[in-house]
């Protein structure tokens, strides 16, 4: 496909993009004819996905990123609107767990890591890519936030904290960019299943978030980047700096 008929297409980027959720979102927004950028640390695993979309006919551009490291965004900012020449969505949903374990027991190190990646590479994506839309007077931002950033489960302090701030965050940004024309909202999904957290939790926990759950089941994927499709699309032209629960009834404000 020429540049010129794939600048025709949306342009949307997601982080974490190679697998679990991310992979979901990205297939979802390639099968809406979106040209996505496939944004990830692991870089045989997004040129893989990279290589699947482009065989069905998608526009498809693999990045390796590091969303905790602000040149890394830089540099992951200038290759998309060199290749695309514009920015229409971006999709947040590059995290980390982190420890399950009391607060007695966390470093300092670990929640320096968690907030790198989950407060600080959210807050330097959205910037980096809100300038961009600020000059188009277009664009749309969801972030993957979590249930934990309003409920707070036990043993999770370090990512609850993590997660409350994205949330807090994108109430505020939805302020700052409302007169530009770009909006962001973010998802606080409850447990997904076969999405890689899960398979850094103990059986216990992961089992614990399960029942607490009043449809009885983890989240799919898929239905999680429906609710993100949705709020990035113009179908939700009138929502901006609202916080999504896709939780089976767990969260419910």
């Amino acid at each position: 496909m020429s540049a010129r008929a794939a600048a025709s297409r949306p342009v949307a980027l997601v982080t974490g993009a190679a697998a679990g959720l991310g992979r979901a979102i990205t297939l979802a927004l390639a099968g809406q004819g979106d040209a996505v950028v496939i944004a990830d640390r692991e870089e045989a695993a997004a040129r893989e996905l990279a290589a699947e979309l482009a065989a069905g006919g998608a526009t498809a551009l693999a990045l390796r990123v590091d969303v905790a490291d602000p040149d890394s965004v830089a540099g992951m900012l200038r290759d998309t609107l060199e290749r695309f020449g514009r920015l229409d969505r971006l999709v947040n949903n590059a995290g980390l767990l982190g420890p399950i374990k009391p607060l007695w027991e966390t470093t300092e190190e670990e929640l320096r890591r968690v907030c790198e990646v989950n407060v600080q590479g959210v807050f330097t994506c959205t910037r980096l890519a809100a300038r961009q839309m600020i000059e188009q007077k277009s664009g749309s931002i969801v972030s993957v936030a979590s249930i934990a950033g309003k409920e707070g489960p036990r043993h999770l302090g370090i990512y609850s904290l993590s997660k409350a701030a994205v949330i807090g965050a994108t109430r505020s940004w939805a302020k700052d960019l409302a007169p530009h024309g770009v909006r962001i909202n973010c998802v606080s999904p409850s447990l997904i299943g076969g999405d890689g957290m899960v398979n850094e939790m103990p059986a216990w926990f992961s089992s614990d978030s399960i029942s607490r759950i009043p449809l009885g089941r983890p989240a799919r994927a898929r239905e999680v980047a429906e609710i993100v499709l949705f709020l990035l699309s113009d179908r939700a032209s009138f929502v901006t700096g609202a916080c999504y629960d896709v939780s089976g009834g767990r969260s419910s404000y």
